[in-house]
């Protein structure tokens, strides 16, 4: 399985860290880094990229298919383009509404945008008895399989361990301090 998450960023920043973490179950295999445009279309293409780069690989899945402030995922098309089913997870119901008026307020190309959430449709539930919700999308396998997959990966709070892992990883690359870390090593690596 192949988890994507985005870094944080801030309103100045063009571009956000994306990061896929291959797990196997609960154990991490494999991790891949790229950047996405914050607010842009490139989101699509580079998780079907990290797609190419790994073998083995049976599903992908998502915590939203808004990853990058607005740079919108289309499942449809990544499952096509990757020749994999794709589950996108998440302990919060989305609120179209507001993502529509959101996309209305600030993109011109909102309906186009918008238009994947629609296709995306209502949910599904899958009830963690006390823990609460996960409310996931299956594409490319049924709600019956999707609920197989989630169930055990759910340890701790209502987030998929694997997407749980991914996040970590990518607010750590995130990490100002951590990245200037990286600059020293690799600037000392040089001399």
């Amino acid at each position: 399985m192949l988890a994507v998450e985005d870094g944080p960023f801030s309103k100045s920043d063009r571009r956000c860290v994306l990061v896929g973490v291959v797990t196997s179950g609960t154990g991490v295999g494999r991790v891949v880094v790229d950047r996405i445009l914050v607010d842009g279309t490139d989101a699509t293409d580079k998780i079907a990229g990290f797609g190419d780069q790994l073998e083995r690989l049976d599903l992908i899945m998502l915590p939203s298919i808004s990853l990058g402030g607005f740079n919108i995922v289309d499942p449809f098309k990544l499952s096509s383009m990757s020749k994999r089913p794709v589950l996108v997870a998440n302990p919060a119901r989305p609120h179209l509404a507001a993502v529509r008026n959101a996309l209305k307020a600030h993109f011109r190309d909102w309906k186009k945008r918008y238009r994947v959430f629609e296709l995306m449709g209502s949910p599904t539930t899958l009830r963690l008895g006390s823990e609460g919700r996960i409310y996931f999308y299956p594409v490319g396998l049924s709600s019956i399989a999707a609920r197989k997959i989630l169930r055990p990966l759910v340890r701790l709070g209502k987030t998929p361990e694997p997407l749980r892992v991914a996040k970590l990883i990518a607010r750590g690359l995130s990490d100002p301090s951590f990245l200037e870390g990286l600059r020293r090593v690799g600037h000392q690596c040089r001399d």
